[in-house]
């Protein structure tokens, strides 16, 4: 018998929050063999969720494909039958391990044991940690026994505002001594300016592109900065380091400590990802944000201007002229540390439900005590 089950996955954006979720639980006290994961075998689950140490399942779910492409229609077609073959499976584990609670953090992994723990009198608990909620989140709200949302307004039922989960290390870092032992580690001086370019687990292509024009723009206006360009692993990074007048330039196809060099960040370039967003926030960051565009219901954009109507990051809305845009926005920050230290200061005041218990509250709360 365990205490949790927590499920979702098939993309980074709902794994990190389903490891966030997943620690949050053990750092209450509920020990590993207390929890369990369930995701899909497609998904990126299968290679980051064991290194918490929990039992995983991992079944043949799989997601809608939105192409019109042979290969997308043929596994639209199976759809139905892999959602059959996965709800099946994952109603075997609920009898195996009698969970009091599931814990589901969305996307197309989370559909099979949501309607499992339905269908066998489980509490189920959604977690919304996007301003929008997705389309899974928001069929399974309709019978959840209660929903942890990230934002203040929420329409699905029974709603708590308990901050969006984050990473253990985000949660209890000690962001100056971080950002002093990072820098120390990529060698950065003490008035050399971070600007960091991340596009999202795939990378950006927008955001690559406008890459050469900041550095430029960078080096006309003699500020000394370090461009660290996470180009994300469809693009093959050069691995030296270039420079350019006062400016150099680090990329890597991927960041794997994205919390540490966030505190190291004075100024972050980034897409508005619902998981990138809440790490802005807890930790304090000051951030251009460039929301994806093909985002579902445009949440990327939602996602930013909760942080940007407040003062805690600048908006650029993607066009045109966003090479040239962000450029200008970018030397501004550079040279302004005031403006830069607001930001960071306001971003993180917006984070701090992110860094409390409340999510665990909720869902020790909603669980069965039979």
């Amino acid at each position: 018998m365990v205490f949790a089950v927590v499920t979702g996955g098939g993309t980074s954006g709902h794994v990190i929050p389903a490891i966030a979720v997943v620690e949050a639980l053990q750092d209450a006290g509920h020990g590993a063999g207390e929890i369990a994961y369930v995701g899909s075998v497609r998904g990126v689950e299968s290679s980051m969720v064991p290194a918490t140490g929990v039992e995983c399942a991992f079944l043949p779910i799989s997601g809608l494909q939105r192409s019109f492409s042979a290969r997308s229609i043929v596994r639209n077609a199976v759809l139905p039958f892999r959602l059959f073959r996965s709800t099946l499976a994952a109603r075997r584990l609920v009898r195996r391990w009698r969970p009091s609670v599931v814990v589901s953090v969305g996307g197309y992994a989370s559909e099979p044991m949501a309607r499992a723990a339905v269908a066998a009198g489980v509490p189920l608990v959604c977690v919304s940690y996007d301003f929008l909620p997705g389309l899974a989140t928001r069929r399974q709200a309709r019978k959840a026994a209660a929903c942890a949302v990230a934002f203040e307004g929420s329409n699905l039922p029974h709603s708590v505002v308990t901050g969006a989960p984050v990473r253990r290390r985000v949660r209890s870092m000690d962001v100056g001594a971080e950002r002093g032992s990072v820098r120390a580690h990529m060698g950065l001086s003490a008035d050399e300016v971070l600007v960091t370019v991340v596009g999202g687990s795939l990378g950006s292509a927008t955001l690559n592109s406008a890459v050469p024009r900041i550095v430029e723009s960078l080096a006309a206006a003699g500020v000394r900065a370090r461009i660290h360009h996470v180009t994300g692993p469809r693009v093959v990074p050069i691995d030296e380091v270039e420079t350019v007048g006062t400016v150099s330039i680090a990329r890597t196809t991927v960041e794997n400590d994205m919390p540490g060099v966030l505190a190291a960040t004075d100024v972050l370039v980034s897409r508005a990802g619902a998981s990138t967003v809440a790490e802005i926030a807890s930790i304090g960051v000051a951030s251009v944000l460039v929301p994806w565009p093909g985002a579902a219901d445009n949440h990327q954009e939602s996602n930013a201007r909760w942080l940007a109507e407040d003062g805690a990051a600048i908006l650029v809305i993607e066009s045109g002229s966003v090479s040239s845009d962000l450029a200008s926005v970018v030397v501004d920050l550079a040279a302004d540390p005031v403006r830069r230290a607001a930001l960071a200061r306001q971003a993180r005041a917006k984070g701090a439900r992110n860094r409390g218990n409340g999510l665990v509250e909720l869902v020790e709360k909603a669980a069965r005590t039979d």
